[in-house]
């Protein structure tokens, strides 16, 4: 299985005191996450980049997960999904 494209971003500390970096990975009809923090690796599969990035978030817990999805990083990093220039 073979990405079509991957997307990298690195969302600031200061929800769970770390660094959570995000690497997002278009299959064809499946989106791969895989999110860092430190030296934990959680990963999720899901039809939509949100999903896949959601159920990879989801071991931080619900709170953590809710406010990493908020960051304003997100906004950037949902543009380039889309294409959009930065």
């Amino acid at each position: 299985m073979n990405a079509s494209r991957w997307f990298d971003f690195e969302l600031s500390p200061t929800v769970i005191g770390i660094p959570v970096h995000v690497r997002l990975g278009d299959f064809e009809n499946r989106w791969a996450a895989i999110v860092r923090t430190g030296s934990t690796t959680t990963d999720g599969l899901g039809p939509t980049a949100r999903d896949a990035l959601v159920a990879a978030l989801a071991p931080l817990g619900t709170r953590a997960t809710v406010t990493l999805m908020a960051q304003p990083a997100m906004f950037a990093a949902s543009a380039a999904l889309l294409g959009v220039p930065t």
